[in-house]
């Protein structure tokens, strides 16, 4: 959110182009009129009202934002960031018991690893936002993350690959892929809600609608392939997925404008301007790519994992409270504590769920087709119901209110 305020990596620098791709028609500015059944409405209009409901939220949708940043949009969060994310986290369970052969602590610690982009997002904007690479701020940076997954993939699908640290590492060029393109797209579509505030949620519904589009086509063949083929097969369709947002991107749907000549190199003004916050971020990715250094020569050393993550806990909850603005250091701090208070044991409870008869007598055996596509399918449409809900319900509630509500809900659903 701070750095999205701060130009977002060539927000600002990039209006021109943006008022031709995103401005709506002329004299019908900001006419956000959703939807609503006629006063006589019968069977057919009550039948069609999704439909119909759907084409005037995507035309809303369209008219504010344009078709082009609407492509750019859709390749992001319905191919990148929902079918190939999902289908990520969907097979690791069959790639690390049929592939890797490895049990549920070495296929959990090799997902940390492999995670660690995620962690390192502060500084991915930090530097986007003070050095335009080849001139741009956004859209160079996501080109060169998809060239940098697309070869993780390619290696994942082809190489030989037997050990649980170097499929860690392919998976982690994987996941700073989208991990960067997905707060680089974030930081311009926020830029774009905060211009134009009277669009309310169309945005984040529009969003979270592909990727929950994209969950669902993912949990639809994943468990089937993994069941009656090598899980390695999938990341040959997930090649192309991650070469997809080069299209948009290259053919400027982003409208990520490039920097004057003047302005190129490195913004020394924006890193005095905030020192503490660039510091924080930069630490903070450090710290990250210490940790899943810290997994990789520490494998099966449980015990030095969990000291070097709680100290590093501690030092950047602190410096959190000491550098950044208070509401931001309370907001990260609560997020922190909402995510390490959530007992996760995944990784060996999918290896239970999924053991046979010989290995867990008596247990439930359950095959990839039902536990990564039967339950996967329920999560997308459980998930479709709460844009929905939250669309037409909760768009207007204030995020404390928002954040209570769903963590009572986490805790209920952990509880049951």
């Amino acid at each position: 959110g701070v750095w999205s305020e701060q130009a977002g990596g060539g927000g600002a620098m990039a209006e021109s182009s943006a008022e031709a791709y995103y401005e709506p028609v002329k004299g019908d500015e900001d006419d956000d009129d959703e939807y609503v059944l006629p006063d006589d409405a019968g069977f057919t209009d009550y039948l069609l009202y999704p439909l119909r409901s759907g084409e005037n939220f995507f035309a809303r949708f369209t008219k504010n934002f344009g078709w082009r940043f609407a492509i750019q949009i859709t390749v992001m969060y319905l191919l990148v960031k929902g079918l190939m994310m999902s289908v990520l986290g969907l097979v690791k369970l069959s790639y690390c018991k049929k592939t890797l052969k490895i049990d549920g602590s070495a296929c959990q610690t090799m997902m940390v690893i492999s995670s660690t982009p995620w962690a390192i997002k502060g500084a991915i904007g930090v530097l986007a936002d003070a050095y335009p690479l080849f001139g741009y701020h956004k859209s160079s940076y996501i080109l060169v993350s998809a060239v940098i997954g697309s070869i993780g993939l390619f290696g994942l699908a082809t190489f030989p690959v037997t050990s649980a640290a170097f499929a860690a590492i392919l998976l982690f060029s994987v996941n700073l892929e989208i991990a960067t393109s997905d707060l680089l797209c974030e930081g311009k579509y926020a830029e774009l809600m905060q211009s134009k505030p009277k669009t309310g949620s169309t945005m984040v519904s529009y969003v979270w609608g592909c990727f929950q589009i994209g969950s669902l086509i993912a949990a639809m063949f994943v468990g089937p392939v993994a069941d009656h083929y090598d899980p390695k097969v999938l990341f040959w369709i997930l090649l192309p997925l991650a070469v997809s947002i080069i299209v948009p991107t290259s053919l400027g749907y982003l409208a990520d404008e490039r920097v004057s000549p003047e302005k190129e190199g490195i913004d020394m003004e924006l890193i005095k301007t905030y020192p503490y916050i660039v510091l924080f971020c930069v630490i903070m990715a450090v710290v990250a790519v210490g940790n899943a250094a810290i997994d990789i020569f520490f494998f099966e050393e449980h015990f030095w994992q969990m000291v070097y993550a709680i100290s590093c806990s501690v030092l950047l909850s602190i410096l959190a409270f000491l550098w950044l603005p208070r509401q931001l250091a309370m907001c990260n701090f609560y997020m922190f504590m909402a995510s390490v208070l959530y007992l996760n044991i995944s990784g060996a409870q999918d290896f239970w769920f999924t053991a046979d008869e010989q290995c867990v007598p008596g247990g439930p055996a359950f095959d990839y087709t039902y536990y990564n596509t039967y339950t996967s399918i329920v999560g997308a449409f459980t998930g479709w119901v709460g844009v929905l809900i939250f669309q037409n319900f909760m768009s207007g509630w204030t995020f404390r209110t928002l954040f209570w509500v769903t963590t009572i809900l986490q805790c209920i659903a952990s509880a049951s």
